[in-house]
């Protein structure tokens, strides 16, 4: 069922249909696609979330929807998502709180013991 945007944004009845690529194989790597605006939206929050392109982010959504590959069999450089700036710095400072928090729950437990 399409959605009201995708109704909205679509071309009007009696619109051609594009060309067919006449040769097959031939395939620039530039694709123009239209899509609703709130669509292009989310996309865009997201890719600035990863930290990323929004050509680079629908290029790795895409190609993780049809499990493209590279030649040696990995996924293409696209199509690996980054982790956001920052990851690295959240996933430290939670390693430090969890280490202090269970020295004070060692401490807690000694000072109760000696009690």
């Amino acid at each position: 069922m399409a959605t009201p945007d995708a109704v909205r944004d679509a071309p009007p009845e009696g619109t051609p249909a594009p060309k067919q690529r006449q040769k097959a194989g031939t395939y620039s790597g530039r694709l123009l696609l239209r899509m609703p605006r709130t669509l292009h939206e989310e996309l865009a929050k997201a890719s600035e979330r990863d930290g990323v392109s929004l050509n680079q982010f629908i290029t790795g959504v895409l190609a993780a929807a049809v499990d493209w590959r590279n030649a040696n069999g990995e996924p293409g450089e696209s199509a690996r998502r980054r982790r956001p700036r920052g990851m690295a710095l959240l996933l430290a400072v939670n390693l430090v709180l969890v280490g202090l928090a269970a020295a004070a729950a060692i401490g807690f437990l000694i000072a109760a013991w000696l009690s």
